[in-house]
């Protein structure tokens, strides 16, 4: 199909399960993190939508952030880490590839399901206090989306330094 050898068309597929598998696991408490912050303190958020300075908690949403790459530094580097046994040779710039990757795939369910499933459609209430604007343009949620495309090279990069020099 692709061109390629049995064996090497099989490696191919089994980095991309590999890929979506590890996104998932990514996806779930990251979202779990960002759900729980707008449940806590809504003001968390008033920086990335512009709120007036008396309603943004920059300190919490540093924390939030803090929080995000807490998790989601490990888990990808042990994406690496069990991709070792599909393919034992993997070399940093792959490692780093496949991080990217799986940050993409948390940055698109992030776009996808929270930003335009949750937030947009569903509009729950704790997400729209009346203290804070309300960011009902797709469009400002797929900036930070192509935000998130370069964004993701720093956790990628860290993790991969993680796998490759700790693990």
């Amino acid at each position: 199909a692709l061109g390629l050898n049995r064996k090497r068309q099989s490696k191919v597929m089994a980095t991309i399960v590999h890929i979506l598998i590890w996104g998932g696991i990514l996806t779930f408490p990251s979202f779990v993190i960002l759900m729980a912050s707008w449940l806590i303190d809504p003001k968390m958020w008033g920086t990335d939508l512009g709120a007036p300075e008396e309603y943004q908690n920059r300190i919490g949403g540093l924390l939030v952030v803090l929080l995000l790459f807490a998790v989601q530094l490990p888990i990808m580097a042990y994406a690496v880490l069990y991709f070792e046994q599909i393919d034992p040779n993997v070399g940093f710039g792959f490692a780093l590839v496949l991080t990217y990757a799986i940050f993409q795939i948390f940055n698109l369910a992030d776009l996808i399901l929270f930003d335009w499933l949750v937030y947009l459609k569903l509009k729950p209430a704790f997400m729209r206090p009346d203290y804070l604007p309300v960011a009902d343009d797709l469009a400002k949620h797929i900036e930070d989306f192509r935000n998130g495309l370069i964004i993701g090279l720093l956790p990628a990069l860290i993790s991969t330094s993680l796998w490759y020099f700790f693990l």
